[in-house]
């Protein structure tokens, strides 16, 4: 019994810094348990809870998002009470589950850098305490619970099972932690499609180790067996609650390359504005210069570290994750955290430059607490989707529903309506229906909403033709009530014009 006291103590004693930096990423979110959800999340949850065989890809609505993540979503929403006020929508199951991904990420990341380098506690610290400061900054996201912190637990899971495949095992174990690194990159890309850090990872790792060290064909089997296993499994269950197959191919790859074409080309200067947004993030939270040490620090020693390219490779990745996504939300930033934490773990930088990367983690750590600190002082007022959302609750009747063009699904289910028209985010309705002709289906069918909410004078947008929609809104709806940018419609035939 003593021998296993001592034995915790010392656990303890070399794991502290990871444990409490953990604890602060928890307790950084549980301040804004009751903060109203943000339209990502009050999407993903109206999925949740309705998924299942319907008239689209989940259930009776479409997203262009992998399965794990509307099932983590749906999970929530059967063990969580969902309630509204005058705030708007509310699920503190949501940022719990938030709070929860940011533990666990800091306690992989601890473990990460267990499994890289070698000088013990110092090390161990420096990662968990970056991985905590970017995962409870404002300035990445939080406390907005989206696929990319949701995501990062598996991505880190992975990244700690490969390098223990590869450095610290051989037969049978190598192989079967290759198998769990694969089913943790699959389960990563199934939460957030472009994910796929872990397979950037274990194809360079492979290919840099195939002549150093034996078993890399049995490692390279594992890990597929593993990845195939999870993916199938997967989809499977999927198809199991309704949601086939092609149907997912269509949502999570090939919507992706036509809505880079459909921004690419109609874009507003919304878009590059947010990407200077996204840029000024990156610098202020310390992310960019953390970055650039720690990366600097292991080109220099690419030729002595095994795990130098394989690394940067997997940052690289991330890096054009972040670009590429085309909207450039802060929470993409998310996305950048394992790769920050794998270069930390991997540079082995002098003296000098140990001094600076403690420095720029020191320097992460208070924008983290300065940022935190602005956000909770700043009172949350309601917005003027929950305006739309309490007038709709008061007036409504039973049964009606309601759709919001374009975006916006926190007034669909801050409402307690359903929409009859599939697409709840702004993005899939000017790739998929930029003519809007299901929309005028939906509005002259006999599932027609009793009530349409639209931002603006008209349903006008850019990459949208509206007029044969925007005619039939004015025939068949008269207006009701503004607030703000947002114009409320009620369904009855006009008695003139």
């Amino acid at each position: 019994m003593s021998r296993k006291v001592a034995t915790g103590r010392r656990v303890l004693a070399d794991h502290w810094p990871v444990l409490l930096a953990a604890a602060v990423c928890v307790g950084a979110w549980l301040p804004f348990l009751d903060r109203p959800l943000t339209n990502d999340e009050s999407g993903f949850l109206l999925l949740g809870q309705q998924w299942g065989h319907g008239t689209s890809l989940y259930g009776n609505y479409w997203v262009d998002r992998p399965p794990l993540l509307i099932g983590i979503y749906a999970l929530v929403a059967h063990l969580v009470p969902f309630t509204t006020s005058a705030l708007g929508p509310l699920d503190s199951g949501v940022k719990l589950l938030g709070a929860v991904a940011g533990g666990v990420s800091v306690l992989l990341a601890g473990r990460l850098a267990d499994v890289v380098a070698t000088d013990g506690v110092c090390r161990r610290a420096m990662v968990a305490t970056l991985a905590a400061a970017l995962l409870c900054s404002p300035l990445l996201g939080m406390p907005e619970a989206d696929g990319e912190v949701l995501a990062v637990p598996f991505v880190l899971a992975g990244a700690c099972l490969l390098v223990q495949s590869l450095l610290h095992s051989k037969g049978r174990r190598a192989v079967l932690l290759a198998a769990g690194a694969g089913a943790t990159a699959t389960s990563a890309a199934l939460v957030k499609q472009n994910a796929i850090d872990v397979f950037v990872l274990a194809a360079a790792a492979l290919f840099v180790t195939r002549h150093r060290m034996p078993g890399t064909a049995a490692r390279l089997v594992g890990f597929t067996t593993g990845a195939l296993a999870v993916l199938a499994a997967a989809v499977a269950a999927a198809a199991a609650r309704g949601t086939p197959a092609p149907g997912l191919w269509d949502a999570v790859v090939m919507f992706r390359l036509h809505a880079a074409r459909v921004v690419a080309s109609s874009a507003t200067a919304s878009t590059p504005l947010r990407l200077s947004h996204l840029g000024l993030a990156l610098v202020a939270s310390g992310a960019a210069l953390v970055l650039m040490v720690a990366a600097a620090a292991v080109l220099r020693d690419r030729r002595r570290s095994v795990l130098a390219v394989p690394a940067l490779a997997f940052v690289a990745w991330e890096v054009v994750g972040v670009l590429g996504g085309g909207s450039y939300w802060l929470h993409y930033l998310t996305g950048m955290v394992p790769g920050l934490v794998l270069l930390v773990a991997v540079a082995r930088p002098g003296l000098r430059g140990r001094r600076l990367l403690r420095a720029m983690i020191g320097y992460a750590v208070v924008a983290a607490v300065v940022a935190w600190g602005v956000l909770l002082t700043t009172p949350v007022v309601a917005s003027q989707d929950a305006l739309v959302e309490t007038y709709l609750r008061a007036h409504a009747r039973p049964g009606d529903g309601v759709v919001v063009a374009f975006g916006c699904p926190d007034i669909v289910i801050g409402s307690g309506l359903h929409s009859p028209y599939p697409e709840l985010w702004s993005l899939p309705v000017k790739v998929r229906d930029h003519r809007l002709r299901a929309l005028r289906r939906v509005m002259a069918g006999p599932q027609a909403p009793r009530w349409m909410v639209v931002s603006g004078t008209s349903l006008a947008s850019w990459g949208l033709d509206v007029a044969r929609a925007q005619h039939y809104l004015q025939r068949h709806y008269v207006e009701q009530v503004t607030y703000g940018d947002w114009h409320v419609w009620r369904r009855g035939e006009r008695t003139t014009g």
